[in-house]
């Protein structure tokens, strides 16, 4: 039972990556979300660049500032699969992903994050059908193992056992069947064996659901080096770093990107999808803009708040601060 003193962070709606990759039009892109189930590691760094000046006689040197190399944030954070199904099984895909056609239609696109899209029933992704295939191989070979027993096929008779192969999908030892009646008895033992092979194949569904979006973001991390094949025109993705109040939309590039998985945890049986992935990502701060001011959280033209800032805008800014900050957030 759930502790009802137990405050929901909403760590996923209030921590994530938001990957922007650029579409066939300059105003076209689209957008993915990549959300924080688990507190995630940062660590930061920035260096400024100095050309030094050593004056005879003079025991100190001068310095000429030359600007600053981007910031550079290590991001580390893991995916659990079973903190997944068990703390957040509503997750869809389309909670995730949109595609912005223009400035006009933006609105309408993040209704998609308060109404998402129902998911496909019966997805033919490969997770859900290798899952499913195993779990109906595993439920029929438990339902024959339990129905081919001496005291269970005894009571059989060779109509019976056609009608249940035909319901059930077993096959029984024809060897064993006899004219004795217990139909009641077998009916009732395969109601169960079939139940329960409902529930569990039921679950898988779902689990296997949630391995899709894994895997799905996974390859998010993988596609975030490269660039788009047949036109090489649109390059990697643009990165937002969306961390509570510390970090604030931030736009960055990835430079490299590390997968690696806790062996303790083991490994999903179905289709051997290790249960805890750790990913590292490297993130270098892409700020480009119009090249004209800075306005941060800007709703009218978006582009600004990704302008350059300076200490300026810590001390005489608004916001303190300089994040471009949240999209529509004033």
């Amino acid at each position: 039972m759930a502790n009802s003193n137990i405050i929901d962070r909403s760590l996923p709606e209030r921590s994530k990556l938001l990957f922007y990759f650029p579409g066939e039009m300059e105003s076209n892109y689209y957008v993915v979300e990549f959300p924080f189930f688990e507190n995630i590691k940062i660590k930061e760094s920035k260096k400024a660049n100095y050309q030094k000046y050593s004056l005879i006689s003079r025991s100190s040197n001068l310095y000429s500032y030359l600007g600053a190399d981007s910031r550079k944030i290590k991001l580390s954070f893991t995916m659990t699969l079973p903190h997944i199904l068990e703390e957040h099984p509503e997750v869809t895909k389309d909670k995730y992903m949109r595609y912005a056609l223009s400035k006009e239609n933006i609105l309408s696109e993040k209704e998609k994050f308060t109404n998402p899209i129902g998911t496909t029933k019966t997805p033919n992704s490969m997770a859900f059908l290798l899952g499913t295939d195993y779990t109906k191989k595993l439920a029929k070979e438990t339902a024959n193992q339990l129905l081919n027993t001496d005291w269970i096929a005894q009571g059989i008779t060779v109509k019976e056992s056609a009608v249940l192969t035909e319901r059930y999908g077993v096959n029984f030892n024809n060897s064993l069947i006899s004219p004795n009646i217990n139909y009641l008895n077998i009916i009732a033992t395969a109601a169960i064996v079939q139940s329960s092979a409902d529930i569990a194949s039921s679950n898988y569904n779902k689990k296997n659901q949630i391995i899709d979006l894994i895997i799905y973001w996974t390859n998010l991390i993988r596609a975030s080096v490269v660039n788009y094949s047949t036109n090489p025109l649109f390059g990697p993705p643009i990165i937002r770093l969306r961390h509570g109040i510390l970090y604030q939309d931030v736009p960055c590039i990835c430079t490299n990107y590390s997968l690696d998985y806790d062996e303790v945890a083991g490994y999903d049986i179905d289709t051997l999808l290790p249960r805890k992935l750790k990913f590292t990502l490297d993130l270098e701060e892409f700020r480009t803009g119009d090249f004209g001011d800075f306005k941060p959280k800007e709703n009218q033209n978006p582009v600004k708040r990704d302008n350059l800032a300076g200490w300026e805008s810590v001390i005489l800014g608004d916001t303190n601060s300089m994040d471009p900050g949240y999209e529509g957030i004033l």
